[in-house]
């Protein structure tokens, strides 16, 4: 058997069957098993679940709750039973396009480093235009089959899991509970441990985001709770800018590693320059090229970013003086790259 497919359910018989179906019609990685974990779902839905018990293909794994223990407890269950070498945590939300599962792990297979794989998808801002559908869109990305780029963190939605991750730095931390931020937490943990993260560019799954353990009155309390002990652990998000206007071969070779390594940390990196730049590619390294006025488009962009910056890198000493006369109003630490 090559994976192992843990779908956590409580509830929302429709889309749980939506789910269901689409994975049955569009996996085309033949030894596959289904793990259902349900969370004390209501009649309709355990209904719905028991009439899969029969499958013969796939194979499906039955586990019924006695009680809603909540995302992270129920996908831990499932990596628990899993004896494949391939775990993949899928929200019962969530349409799978044609060749999800076998481009996924094309894609991790093609490096021992990486460890967690997300397929594109409207969570992560691939979305189809309006009125296309799912499959068009998704059909479309084929072109990218095979490439990858590295991201800050997999998300919990759709995260195919290597088994030599879980060997290593166990399931989820049950500490967040009902869940959020389990999943940036286990991301953080891997990344820690050597391995990496990715997009698999060319698989394709749509998530109704949201939907699959609703939001009730405790939910803003949990997230908030959760958040804290992330950023206890882990830090506070950090945006990072680089103001790259003279450049030469070693300071570009500097900056490449330094951007890859604070992204990978889990920090956002901004590099400005007038020209294009051969950069890693990282989902947390955005790239503002202005060969019009620089000056004026990038202290605009520092003065007035929404999410300030923390740090700023320059590589022109007096811009970089000029930058700490501003930093009363960008509140950024400076420094002389």
């Amino acid at each position: 058997m090559t994976c192992d497919i843990v779908i956590p359910v409580w509830n929302q018989p429709l889309l749980t069957k939506d789910c269901v179906d689409s994975i049955i019609k569009n996996t085309d990685c033949l030894d596959y098993r289904l793990i259902i974990i349900d969370n004390a779902s209501d009649e309709e839905t355990k209904r719905y679940l028991e009439s899969l018990k029969s499958s013969t293909s796939p194979r499906v794994f039955l586990v019924r709750n006695e009680n809603n223990l909540g995302f992270v407890r129920a996908a831990n269950q499932g990596m628990r039973l899993s004896e494949a070498p391939y775990v993949c945590l899928i929200n019962n939300d969530t349409i799978a396009a044609k060749g999800w599962l076998s481009e996924m792990i094309r894609i991790a297979d093609s490096s021992a480093n990486i460890g967690l794989v997300n397929p594109s998808s409207n969570n992560l801002g691939q979305r189809p235009i309006k009125g296309e559908s799912i499959e068009t869109y998704a059909e479309k990305l084929k072109e990218y089959a095979g490439t990858f780029i590295e991201i800050g963190s997999a998300i919990g939605f759709c995260m195919l899991i290597k088994k030599e991750v879980i060997k290593r730095i166990g399931v989820f931390d049950e500490i967040y509970g009902m869940g959020n931020f389990e999943d940036t937490d286990f991301s953080r943990r891997a990344i820690k441990d050597g391995f990496l993260c990715v997009r698999a560019c060319g698989a394709y799954v749509y998530h109704r985001e949201g939907t699959s353990f609703g939001r009730d009155k405790t939910f803003d309390e949990n997230f908030e709770r959760n958040r804290q002990i992330y950023e206890f652990r882990w830090g506070k998000r950090r945006w990072i800018a680089y103001i790259l206007n003279s450049l030469d071969e070693y300071t570009l070779t500097k900056f490449n590693k330094d951007a890859i390594r604070t992204a990978r940390n889990g920090y956002w990196v901004w590099s400005f320059s007038k020209e294009h730049l051969d950069l890693p590619r990282h989902s947390n390294i955005i790239s503002a090229e202005f060969n019009k006025n620089f000056y004026a488009r990038t202290l605009f962009k520092i003065l007035f970013k929404k999410k300030r910056f923390s740090e700023i890198f320059v590589t022109d000493e007096r811009l970089a003086f000029f930058l700490e006369r501003l930093s009363f109003i960008h509140k950024a630490k400076v420094y002389y790259y």
